[in-house]
């Protein structure tokens, strides 16, 4: 239906684009061509003069003839009105109208392509646990729900945030996920454990230090508190290679420790691009909740797939990022 109404836009600009130039050849002013032949000694040559005015095309030619005075003339003078070739108006205007209207149905189907992209992407996630949902208030709020009932009200604690690449906005869907179980009344800890490039101390507006790579550096470390029933673990100060620090006992200690408190455990975790990080935790957690912005290569979403199979962690939920 939507390809059939783009069509029919570009054959109403097309006829419209034709039209205009039926119009403009029945209006446009006449020209008016004075002409004449004349034999030279070596060559016969033909003068000539357009323009709107008759009398000014007649002054014009005689001002050539004065110029070739010895020359014998083969043809009088002659004046003719002309006007511009109808078949080459109507081309001019139907290849502009069929342009523009090419060009505007282009410019549809590329608002529109987010939307088919995520179709699209559909086959690629395979069958997660809950169906995917655009980064919305409302729908993150009942991803919220289904992750409550489904999720962590099934005995698990922990659920990273993972995507293909950077940009996805993976850590604004991580905070927004974390609020709106808070919301709910679920006792919530939300821990950045991207090493390679931290952003929730930022979009929370909190220090990045006392965080989980302090921890595992057994150094000493502070929750913040970030609204009711949410607390917040930033990143802290990364000292070393990011894999090593996650590959410690500790990660594995201190994630245990969490859940005895805490209802549900969120992980943003570095995209999948930068480094394997993101594997531990899905590994740790058995699931994972995955981020896809417009535009993303099926292809890497297929890769991401298998490398969460490999971890034998399932893909809960996808959330389309715009």
């Amino acid at each position: 239906m939507k390809r059939a109404f783009d069509l029919r836009i570009t054959s109403g600009i097309f006829a419209m684009a034709v039209g205009i130039a039926c119009a403009g050849h029945a209006l446009a002013p006449r020209t008016y061509v004075a002409s004449a032949r004349l034999m030279l000694p070596d060559r016969i040559v033909r003068l000539e003069s357009a323009a709107l005015d008759p009398a000014e095309a007649r002054s014009n030619l005689s001002s050539q003839l004065v110029k070739y005075a010895d020359a014998a003339v083969l043809d009088a003078p002659t004046l003719v009105a002309a006007r511009r070739s109808l078949p080459l108006d109507l081309a001019l205007g139907g290849g502009l109208g069929l342009a523009f209207g090419a060009g505007l149905t282009s410019w549809q189907w590329r608002r529109r392509r987010p939307v088919r992209i995520e179709r699209e992407l559909l086959p690629v996630l395979g069958d997660p646990l809950l169906a995917a949902r655009p980064a919305q208030p409302e729908a993150l709020r009942a991803l919220a729900r289904q992750l409550g009932d489904h999720w962590f009200g099934a005995g698990r604690k922990l659920l990273p945030v993972i995507s293909a690449g950077k940009g996805d906005g993976r850590s604004s869907v991580a905070v927004q996920l974390a609020r709106q179980l808070a919301q709910m009344g679920v006792r919530t800890l939300l821990v950045d454990g991207d090493f390679r490039s931290p952003s929730i101390h930022r979009e929370l507006h909190l220090r990045s230090e006392r965080g989980l790579a302090d921890l595992l550096a057994d150094r000493p470390v502070q929750l913040a508190a970030a609204q009711e029933n949410l607390a917040v673990l930033v990143a802290g100060r990364v000292r070393g290679d990011p894999l090593e620090l996650l590959s410690r006992a500790r990660l594995l200690d201190f994630l245990r420790a969490a859940a005895r408190p805490f209802d549900a455990v969120l992980i943003d975790t570095p995209s999948a691009d930068s480094g394997p990080d993101h594997e531990i935790f899905s590994a740790l957690a058995g699931g994972a909740l995955l981020v896809v912005r417009p535009g993303e290569d099926a292809s890497r979403i297929s890769r991401l797939r298998r490398r969460l199979a490999f971890c034998r962690a399932q893909p809960v939920a996808t959330v389309f990022n715009r």
